[in-house]
């Protein structure tokens, strides 16, 4: 009966907008030091401005409102990257950008097509093949956990960003967290050989981890990097305006399930990265830093030497 409720409840738009209404409230509570250390000790050493312990406030709706004060989103010429076949545009478009392009590394013509009013370019984010300072906005969900040089698509985002322009990313799971390869299950891909954790997959034969966790294995497009890896990351070209940690449930529900297994895995990975499920943030491009890195990367000509 509960579950039947649940469900009706979110067959409701008046319910959700509802539930939702109380989620600013529930996470002020949250983000108490007195709350969140008492759910996850481990974050007194993590760096962030807003800490999720449950999924309340991580829906797409309050990460917009957030942007659409650093930037007006009716005026901005906007990218979106990683954008898949479009089906998670729609929120984007209802803002009216004043241009709007999205970009994928896999061609979806015919999912494209369902959205006229914005431009596709099939783009490696590694490798945008847009002008430097052509976009107010650069927004991405659920990409860099794929990026395997997670530092030039960085580079790339704040080079075609104009000066005081916004770059939105929120992504997870992160690979060594909680089912981070992407599969129902919990850390077999911690304790696995990738090869071992491929048959795995393949002998479970579940649809959907069939699409998601063997896809990304196949095709190498899993960076693998820690919370603390993208940050720094982050830092070389952006001034981080605001950061929000997600923890994970499942992860804190199984550690205390398994003491003995996680003792195991803190032996491999450090627990912040097995807690951690997700990262989103909101940057800005630091003024000449993709220049100089540039110019450092670049080999002195014809006998010139670098200064020092």
């Amino acid at each position: 009966m509960l579950q039947q409720c649940k469900h009706a409840l979110k067959r409701s738009d008046a319910a959700v907008r509802a539930v939702r209404a109380t989620y600013p409230a529930l996470n002020w509570i949250a983000n108490r030091r007195a709350v969140y250390m008492r759910a996850a000790p481990y974050l007194a050493g993590m760096e962030f401005d807003e800490v999720r312990l449950t999924g309340r406030g991580n829906e797409p709706e309050a990460y917009l409102r957030r942007t659409a004060r650093m930037v007006p989103l009716s005026q901005a010429d906007l990218l979106v990257i990683g954008a898949g076949g479009g089906a998670e545009l729609g929120l984007w478009e209802r803002q009216c950008p004043r241009s709007f392009t999205a970009t994928d590394f896999f061609s979806s013509p015919e999912s494209w097509g369902a959205h006229p009013n914005v431009r596709f370019a099939q783009a490696d984010v590694r490798a945008l093949g847009f002008a430097d300072a052509s976009f107010d906005l650069v927004a991405s969900t659920a990409l860099f956990e794929h990026v395997d040089r997670v530092a030039d698509a960085a580079r790339e985002m704040a080079r075609v960003l104009r000066p005081g322009g916004v770059a939105f990313a929120s992504f997870g799971p992160l690979y060594y967290t909680y089912g981070g390869a992407h599969f129902d299950g919990a850390y077999e891909h911690v304790w696995m050989t990738d090869d071992e954790f491929e048959a795995y997959l393949l002998a479970r034969a579940i649809p959907c981890e069939m699409e998601e966790g063997l896809h990304w294995m196949r095709n190498g497009m899993f960076s693998r990097l820690r919370y603390n890896d993208y940050l720094s990351i982050f830092r070389r070209h952006f001034d981080v305006d605001h950061l929000v940690l997600a923890v994970s449930q499942p992860a804190l529900r199984y550690k205390r399930a398994h003491p003995d297994a996680w003792a195991g895995l803190t032996r491999r990975v450090a627990e912040e990265d097995l807690l951690t499920f997700s990262m989103t943030a909101w940057m800005r491009p630091k003024p000449g830093a993709v220049v100089a890195e540039t110019a450092a990367r670049t080999p002195a000509r014809d006998g010139a030497t670098a200064a020092a």
